[in-house]
């Protein structure tokens, strides 16, 4: 159990109490990092410049090192673009005069030898991330661009790619404490759910993520979503603005219906509430809430 240093309440998670210091508090979530993991250590550069490193996340925490002060401690020859070249030279010449030879070079995946190479690579769980820090910083040929242009324009060429990697944006940005600020709206309607005793992150949660979409409001023990519509963006069909005309009007409109297909698709049910309503018809809207949430 963790403690608010702030207002004394207590959470069950880290992330949880991460998110009532920056939105009561105003306290980012690397200083609730430091004060409840590094027990309010300053996180430093590992190769003892005193700089303070990258935040990573409320999971992750802080990077080792400066971007490129690991050079300081480990060997930099990696990091060395003429070094590179010419080792790259050097083996391209002992291939040529045959004086250097791929050891694979005529077998086939058959090979017992090729397999066991294979999956001593795959087994790897640290494969991809390894690769990635050797070649930080280091430039792209034309020819390499030119091929990922390419695969990139087949890859996003597949409507399930794309889906896919909207998914994991959104999955990034929440683990990276990415908090949309509220609208007015979506403040109004939060104090209308305060006055009936619900508390944010206890009983419910502000930014839901389903698949690829965000919702506004999540009730965790009535598996219940909440979205609080404005009339323009989301094209009321109550008010002059029932016929979408704008572009962002159009996407919006096509949005929400993506999320109710989502929350059809869960078996969540979803209710909507329009602008116009919460503000000039807050009984009805009250009432229904009661009704859904089995307050009545």
């Amino acid at each position: 159990m963790l403690i608010c240093k702030e207002c004394n309440r207590e959470f069950e998670t880290l992330d949880s109490l991460r998110r009532h210091r920056v939105q009561k508090h105003n306290i980012k979530a690397e200083q609730t990092y430091i004060d409840y993991v590094l027990n309010g250590i300053e996180p430093t550069c590992k190769c003892g410049c005193g700089e303070r490193t990258k935040f990573l996340g409320i999971e992750a925490g802080f990077r080792e090192y400066k971007l490129g002060h690991a050079s300081r401690i480990h060997n930099n020859w990696g990091h060395n673009p003429e070094a590179i070249k010419k080792s790259h030279d050097t083996q391209k010449k002992m291939y040529e005069s045959g004086e250097l030879i791929i050891w694979n070079k005529g077998l086939t995946i058959e090979d017992e030898r090729v397999k066991d190479n294979i999956n001593k690579v795959m087994s790897n769980p640290n494969r991809g991330e390894n690769i990635s820090k050797a070649l930080s910083g280091v430039a792209k040929s034309e020819k390499h661009k030119n091929k990922l242009s390419e695969k990139s324009k087949i890859r996003w060429s597949n409507q399930d790619e794309r889906l896919k990697q909207s998914e994991l944006t959104i999955k990034r940005l929440t683990d990276n404490n990415y908090v949309k600020k509220k609208t007015k709206l979506e403040k109004t309607f939060q104090l209308m759910l305060e006055s009936f005793g619900f508390v944010e992150d206890v009983d419910f949660k502000f930014q839901y993520q389903i698949s690829s979409a965000i919702f506004d409001f999540y009730f965790f023990n009535y598996n219940i979503l909440i979205e609080v519509d404005g009339d323009f963006y989301h094209c009321n069909p109550n008010t002059k603005h029932n016929i979408p005309t704008y572009p962002i009007q159009l996407k919006t409109v096509a949005n929400d219906f993506r999320k109710n297909k989502i929350a059809e698709n869960k078996q969540i049910k979803l209710l909507r509430f329009w602008e116009t309503d919460i503000l000039t018809k807050r009984e009805e809207v009250i009432k229904t809430l009661k009704e859904e949430l089995g307050l009545l």
